[in-house]
């Protein structure tokens, strides 16, 4: 049984106003790791910035900067099905001890070479492939965790807070880390070992959340048979769908920005700071909308327009010649994409039985650590074609696809509310 459905049915009246929004965490143990999480994520995104400026600084070669990112990205993308697997298999308050000690421990190794100024490439391309192995295991068994912790009616609301915290730590996270490496680098990275140790004190009060059906499958039979599930299951293989035409088709623009920052827009690199931030911002405002709106609608039409609104939104980015227009249309990207990404992820949770949440889980993070490989070819088209006709090209095929689907699988987007 979940730890929600141990919590005690009352009649109330539905919460208002900033309430609503932040509804999920009236309940104790769901604000644990809500704040566990913030806490989490900040260090990650701060360590996101701050090892690819150090790789670059010691190196001043940017082939060394993409061998560390790469070195982070390969494993979490070839490891993040077995991640969803433990969740499901194991406790998930283990998990997130192990794997956020050993996060605790590549940030104290950090500080200490950057302390001693002995950091080489290779120490950095270690500790990224070890950090890529293990959030695998850390993402999915915190975000699997949300359902055992809030009623059914509260999920939607509580899946967009964790969205929230997401993509407050994109603004906050690497602003944070700029200011303490333009101070002492080293600041940086005590204050990542001070943000993990943080959330794992704070996962020590977590209740167990023991697997809900005891496995009797070996790791290889568990994970082939969840892979089984979900492609058996025609709507959640719809919503992975969906889910992969977004990553494929929309979100590789974010790594583009550069581009359009120097050869479209014709702005300094001081301004493309304001372009992420309004990226962030918009992604932002969408978590909290979703969090707020999530029991008062059907999730169905909102996804769908949502997709349709990102697809438009991009192809307007493209062909957008003025910097504070192109900034408007990246909120819009930020808020369309969150919103379409978000609804999609409450929808395979509502659709899975709970012994899965994991495993669905995983494929969500599995889906975003397959970004970075898009980009090659996003690259390449962009050689060849230039950014804003490559861009617009893609949102104009998100749209497409999108539609498409919708028309295939009309009662996907008739969901009901809880």
């Amino acid at each position: 049984m979940s730890y929600s459905e141990t919590t005690t049915k009352t009649a109330e009246l539905p919460p208002q106003g900033w309430r609503r929004t932040f509804d999920s965490l009236s309940i104790a143990q769901f604000r644990l790791l809500f704040i566990g999480a913030f806490f989490s994520h900040a260090g990650m995104q701060m360590t996101n910035l701050a090892r690819p400026w150090l790789a670059f600084h010691i190196s001043d070669s940017a082939l060394m900067l993409g061998l560390v990112a790469a070195s982070q990205g390969i494993p979490q993308l070839i490891v993040s099905p077995l991640g969803g697997v433990a969740a499901d298999r194991l406790s998930k308050r283990l998990i997130l001890h192990l794997s956020t000690a050993v996060l605790i421990l590549i940030a104290m190794i950090m500080m200490a070479i950057v302390y001693f100024e002995i950091v080489e490439i290779w120490h950095l391309v270690v500790l990224a492939f070890v950090q890529g192995s293990v959030t695998p295991f850390n993402q999915p068994s915190r975000q699997s965790y949300v359902p055992f912790l809030v009623p059914r009616a509260k999920l939607g609301n509580a899946l967009g807070l964790f969205g929230a915290v997401r993509n407050m730590n994109q603004i906050i996270g690497p602003s944070l880390a700029g200011i303490l490496i333009a101070i002492e680098p080293f600041l940086a990275f005590t204050v990542i070992v001070a943000l993990q140790s943080t959330a794992f004190a704070l996962a020590l009060w977590l209740p167990k959340a023991a697997p809900v059906k005891r496995s009797t499958l070996s790791v290889g039979r568990d994970l082939i048979f969840g892979l089984r599930y979900i492609w058996s299951n025609t709507t959640l293989r719809t919503l992975v769908g969906l889910g992969l035409v977004a990553i494929t088709l929309g979100f590789p623009y974010q790594q583009l920005l550069p581009v359009f920052q120097k050869e479209v827009l014709n702005v300094g690199p001081e301004r493309l700071g304001f372009m992420y931030a309004a990226l962030g911002a918009g992604a932002l405002t969408a978590s909290l909308l979703v969090a707020t709106f999530s029991g008062m609608m059907h999730r169905g039409y909102p996804q769908l327009l949502a997709g349709i609104a990102f697809g438009v939104g991009l192809v307007a980015f493209a062909l957008s010649p003025v910097y504070l227009l192109s900034v408007a249309l990246l909120f819009v990207t930020g808020l369309t994409s969150q919103t379409y990404t978000t609804l999609n992820s409450t929808q395979m949770m509502l659709n899975a039985e709970p012994q899965f949440y994991g495993r669905i889980a995983s494929i969500n993070m599995m889906s975003r650590a397959f970004m970075p490989l898009i980009v090659l070819p996003f690259g390449a088209f962009v050689d060849a074609f230039g950014a804003p006709a490559t861009v617009a090209i893609a949102g104009a095929a998100l749209m497409a696809a999108i539609l498409l689907i919708g028309a295939l699988r009309p009662a996907l987007w008739r969901d009901q509310r809880e």
